[in-house]
């Protein structure tokens, strides 16, 4: 586990905003703001809530793809 410790250089965890961005999408994917009982319209057949839950989860998917592509650099991939 050392070894590999010592050859990152850079590593997502060090950069600020992007545990703010995982902060904000987990908040909008957990439905604790909808109203009790509410359901409102239709999104291909699910109802709004499970529909902006399911967004937000393939949000943080594709945030998660972005951030390991772009800010894991390991010592070989510098080279």
């Amino acid at each position: 586990m050392n070894d590999l410790q010592e050859q990152l250089v850079s590593e997502p965890r060090k950069v600020g905003y992007i545990w703010i961005v995982y902060l904000l999408l987990y908040a909008v994917a957990v439905p604790w703001y909808w109203p009790e009982g509410y359901r409102g319209p239709l999104i291909l057949g699910f109802p709004l809530w499970v529909a902006v839950s399911l967004g937000a989860v393939l949000l943080l998917a594709a945030w998660t793809a972005f951030v390991i592509r772009r800010y894991w650099i390991d010592a070989e991939e510098e080279a």
